[in-house]
């Protein structure tokens, strides 16, 4: 027994300095609460759901928009128990976050010492791991998986539990897609561990029988955790949505290859992230250090270098697709598994022992590079954080988004359901399609509501859009374009025709109408006017004209016919006011082009 006395006794100041650890990690996450305008893609989503359009980005046409299956399922729970799904997901996101870094501060190393906190630490000094442990995305989930799966390694081997660990790293794949690659790396690993000790010599022994049960009594298991929880979610996408990927894989141009913008993202996300250099010099000097290294064993030595070798893999698969338009995101996984397995290997070293000082400077320096600054931009790469909560208050950035791509999206919601109609379409194209210029996808959409059918440049929501070949890289997943004719085909209501003169003749305040559909012409103020126009527009050899007659199966000049019995309508003359009054000169406006 070991005597219990002063000299054995817990030093009350390593408790202190790791409440203060956590204070400060609870800071450093909690003072950048928010959600992302990429999260209320999958609000709407989730949204739709619960009305009985199906999980659906726009109802009746069946596309996955999201590429977190196992969170869009958490999201889902919170929103049937009645929560809103902006403070739900941040609730969600800071449960899994804080959660997760009390544990890395607070546990014990295998000598049942307090470990130091340095990856908790060392996370919450990173601006991405910050912004992104909330955000109503799906990081603070990879955050807790990847660090049960760090810690299960430490005390019990891939086959010692293949189920529980392929289960685990299936989880892992549905929160984030590229994380199947750590399915595939790990799978070696448990196939080589099969293979340990007595395996081998059974091998050698050419007893194949013995050989062969023992992989069926420990492979069937570890398959079986791939198939329930991967292939069961396959399944339902197979049957759902008629497809084996999610539509955002064809969206960001799948696995082509656009180095040259990866390693841009590569280096300024290390660059943005000093931690990560401390880190990286400390393990260079561990593993080039005789005496120092000598401290762990060898076996710790092979499971660091195990998980340092998947962090590199994923990143590896981040820099070929070229990474991402939002700073840290893509990388934010291999990051914490780079970190939690240098804190592996940290809690060999009795550092922090007899040192208090030390666990009191570690909060200390986390702080000094927190301040590390981060621009708001560099080239296509944006820190989205700074982009999106300008202007909001602590209230709106946990109840709601005040973004104005929300509150335009509320009055296109609200022009709808003035007009009584049931579908009503538009098209989310600047480029060269101009149709609607910055009205997003995610605030606008779950703002608008399911009457607003959107047809999105980037394919996001549209698998024709998504499917379409990309002509050249710039900014990843944002390479796709439509063209007018597509608008035209999808019956979008509003989009600059290229025709100077059409654009004056049909230009609303809402946007400029590109439709000859008369259940929507008929509610259209001067709508006669207008069509005496456009036919005279069509006899000075207009293009546009001649393609929407065709498009919509009429002639303008039997429409300025119909004109005359809709002016008489007093249903009608009441929704030419939704036109006046939807959008007053004095609000913001998805200024047409």
């Amino acid at each position: 027994m070991n005597p219990v006395g002063p000299a054995n006794a817990p030093d009350p100041r390593n408790r202190w300095a790791a409440w203060i650890a956590l204070f400060f990690c609870v800071w450093a996450v909690v003072s950048r609460v928010w959600v992302t305008e990429d999260a209320y893609i999958t609000f709407r989503a989730i949204e739709n759901l619960f009305a009985g359009h199906g999980l659906v980005f726009n109802p009746g046409d069946r596309v996955e928009v999201f590429t977190h299956p196992l969170w869009m399922l958490l999201l889902v729970s919170i929103r049937a128990i009645g929560l809103p799904l902006h403070i739900g997901s941040i609730v969600l996101g800071l449960s899994f976050s804080l959660g997760t870094l009390a544990f890395l501060v607070f546990r014990r190393t295998p000598a049942g010492n307090r470990a130091l906190p340095v990856a908790a630490l060392a996370l919450v000094s990173i601006s991405g791991f910050r912004d992104f442990a909330t955000a109503g995305m799906e990081y603070s989930l990879v955050f807790f998986l990847l660090t049960l799966l760090v810690f299960a390694l430490r005390t019990e081997k891939l086959r010692d539990r293949p189920f529980f660990y392929s289960g685990l790293l299936a989880a892992l794949y549905l929160t984030r897609p590229e994380l199947a690659l750590l399915a595939v790396y790990y799978s070696a690993f448990f196939a080589f561990e099969l293979l340990e000790l007595d395996g081998r010599e059974l091998f050698y022994k050419r007893d194949l029988s013995a050989l062969a049960g023992r992989v069926l009594r420990k492979g069937l298991p570890w398959l079986v955790g791939f198939v329930l929880v991967a292939g069961s979610y396959h399944l339902f996408r197979a049957f759902y949505y008629g497809d084996i990927f999610p539509n955002t894989y064809y969206a960001k141009a799948g696995l082509s290859s656009y180095f040259s913008q990866g390693w841009k993202y590569l280096a300024l996300t290390l660059l943005w992230s000093p931690a990560l250099w401390l880190l990286a010099i400390w393990f260079f000097i561990t593993m080039a250090w005789r005496r120092l290294r000598a401290v762990a064993a060898p076996r710790l030595h092979f499971e660091t270098l195990r998980e340092l070798g998947a962090a590199v893999l994923v990143t590896v698969y981040v820099v070929r697709v070229g990474g991402d338009f939002m700073a840290f995101r893509f990388l934010l996984a291999p990051i914490m598994l780079a970190v939690l397995a240098l804190q592996r290997l940290m809690d060999a070293f009795p550092m922090g022992q007899g040192r208090p000082w030390l666990r009191l400077a570690l909060p200390a320096l986390a702080l000094v590079l927190s301040f590390f600054p981060v621009p708001p931009s560099s080239g296509v790469i944006a820190d989205e954080r700074q982009q999106f909560v300008e202007g909001e208050t602590l209230v709106t950035l946990w109840t709601s988004s005040e973004h104005r791509w929300g509150r335009t999206g509320h009055r296109f919601g609200e022009f709808a359901r003035c007009l009584g109609v049931e579908e009503m379409h538009i098209t989310n194209s600047i480029t060269q399609a101009r149709c609607m210029q910055g009205i997003g996808l995610g605030y606008f959409g779950v703002n608008a509501g399911p009457q607003v059918w959107i047809l999105d440049e980037q394919g996001l929501p549209n698998r024709d859009v998504a499917t379409s070949p990309v002509l050249f890289r710039w900014r990843p997943g944002h390479e796709h374009y439509i063209d007018l004719s597509h608008v035209v085909r999808s019956r979008s209501w509003f989009c600059s025709s290229g025709e100077p003169a059409f654009d004056r003749v049909m230009a609303t305040p809402i946007g400029i109408l590109i439709s000859l559909d008369p259940a929507v012409l008929s509610t259209v103020p001067d709508v006669r006017s207008r069509l005496a126009a456009l036919v005279r527009l069509k006899n000075a050899g207009s293009v546009i004209v001649p393609m929407l007659e065709t498009e919509y199966g009429v002639r303008v000049e039997e429409l300025e016919r119909q004109a005359v019995t809709w002016q008489a309508d007093p249903l009608l003359t009441f929704q030419h006011r939704c036109w006046r009054n939807s959008w007053p000169p004095d609000r913001e406006r998805p200024y047409p082009f």
